[in-house]
């Protein structure tokens, strides 16, 4: 019975030379289960060579190059041909006879297109159905040049067909031109091995598509519960934020009331002090011009008595001195110092008024000096008013101060995102943000007085944002010897 030529060849350019060859090799994972790997050690290859069918097909394309024959990038470089000995065939002949079958086939295309262009013939024992890949460069015998459209054009594709079954039926097998019909023994290898691993995972990806069907309701499912938990919780710490600012602006709101309070008893204090420093100044102006009045008027009498008493004393003086005066005159001189007894009671009446003005004075140098001790009491609590508006505009800054902490802790929840980019929220790690936040920004704003955490996890936050404080102080050379 006459054998049908079964060949069939594919072009190939570099980039898919290293997979011919692994098939060829049978390198990889073997997918083929006609493939018997106890026979694969029957294999041989018709061509013999020490470098790989890559190694041999960019040897050959670089002595093209250097004999500047054009090789571009896109250049079908190889054919890969495979020629197959059917299987009722194949078990009416020896080993012998498939290699003289396959030789002769290897024999043409070495005549054709010249040995050093015949890169490789494997011949493949270990399938049910024996045969040969063949890859040889499209040459062109007469210019020496890579070119495929003329080489292995639809005619010379023809006469291939024409010419090798001849030659075979010389070497005395009964070989007709393939009719070009396919069946399963004539499929190109490529295509068979193609189908058979087609039609494999067409059915594991039914039954993955199955189970991912499953899957996937399920994720929609779950997705529906994550969606409407999101919602809950996102619902919830929007509430909680809202309770939180509320928190802080009623704080704000009474300590700037009892600022104000504190200010207004400070003022009232104050217009009261104002007013009994001028009445005690009133006084005080009067009591004076008073005092003044009393001391001059004092003083004339006191400077009056003292003439009358130095015109006395220079009487006796004379009356001292002189002892020939005469005795009947020693009456009138003895009048002229005479004083009488009221007159003697005036003058200790004004001595004890001008003492008494004298101690009035003193007394009145001291309220003097008690009225500046006041004055610089109530200076003083001028200053702490003063200091209590800068209080009130440090309560300000930590107005805004809180609100930075909640705009810092919004932004650090909206950035916590999972795989699908959507937020997530913990109860543990709102707490560290906040604790965090209130460090951080409270830091920024040079804020004498820290805010203090209210439980455990945000004082975890706090510590984090000092450490983290630290490292960027480091980072950029702060906490030098020298600074220290």
């Amino acid at each position: 019975m006459s054998i049908e030529f079964a060949w069939n060849t594919q072009k190939n350019k570099m980039s898919d030379i290293k997979g011919k060859e692994r098939e060829q090799e049978r390198e990889g994972q073997i997918k083929n289960n006609m493939i018997d790997l106890d026979r694969t050690h029957l294999n041989y290859d018709l061509v013999q060579s020490e470098l790989n069918l890559y190694q041999r097909a960019k040897e050959r394309v670089d002595q093209l190059k250097s004999e500047k024959k054009r090789v571009q990038k896109n250049s079908v470089i190889t054919y890969s041909n495979i020629i197959t000995i059917p299987e009722s065939a194949a078990k009416e002949m020896s080993n012998d006879q498939m290699h003289d079958y396959f030789k002769t086939c290897h024999d043409y295309f070495v005549d054709r297109f010249g040995k050093e262009n015949v890169l490789s013939s494997k011949i493949h024992l270990d399938e049910s159905t024996p045969h040969m890949h063949c890859h040889f460069l499209p040459i062109d015998k007469n210019t020496g040049r890579l070119q495929a459209r003329t080489t292995m054009n639809k005619a010379a594709l023809n006469q291939i067909h024409d010419e090798i079954p001849e030659r075979l039926r010389e070497k005395g097998f009964d070989v007709v031109r393939g009719s070009g019909e396919k069946t399963k023994q004539k499929l190109d290898i490529h295509e068979y091995k193609a189908k058979l691993d087609l039609e494999k995972e067409k059915a594991e990806l039914e039954k993955q598509t199955s189970k991912l069907s499953q899957q996937l309701k399920e994720l929609e499912e779950e997705h529906t519960i994550l969606h409407r938990e999101v919602y809950y919780r996102r619902t919830e710490k929007s509430i909680k934020l809202q309770q939180i600012e509320k928190g802080f602006e009623e704080k704000v709101e009474a300590a700037k009331t009892e600022a104000n309070q504190k200010i207004s008893m400070i003022q009232e204090e104050v217009t009261k002090f104002e007013y009994d420093m001028s009445q005690n100044q009133e006084r005080l102006i009067m009591d004076t011009q008073d005092m003044n009045g009393l001391l001059d008027a004092t003083k004339k009498d006191l400077e009056e008595h003292q003439k009358q008493l130095n015109e006395r004393i220079d009487s006796l003086k004379e009356l001292d001195l002189d002892e020939s005066v005469n005795l009947d005159l020693k009456p009138n001189l003895l009048n002229k110092v005479s004083m009488s007894n009221d007159t003697f009671l005036e003058l200790k009446k004004r001595a004890e008024v001008a003492e008494r003005m004298q101690r009035a004075l003193r007394i009145s140098e001291q309220r003097v000096q008690t009225l500046e001790k006041d004055n610089r009491k109530k200076d003083s609590q001028l200053s702490e008013m003063f200091t209590l508006q800068m209080e009130n505009g440090s309560l300000k800054r930590q107005v805004e101060f809180f609100k930075q902490v909640v705009a810092k802790v919004r932004e650090v929840l909206i950035a916590q995102l999972d795989d699908e980019g959507k937020p997530i929220y913990k109860p543990n790690f709102i707490h560290q943000a906040i604790g965090f936040a209130k460090h951080y920004v409270g830091h920024t704003l040079k804020m004498n007085k820290e805010a203090a955490p209210e439980n455990k996890r945000e004082a975890q936050g706090r510590d984090f944002a000092i450490k983290l404080l630290a490292d960027e102080r480091k980072e950029k050379g702060y906490g030098s010897e020298m600074e220290r």
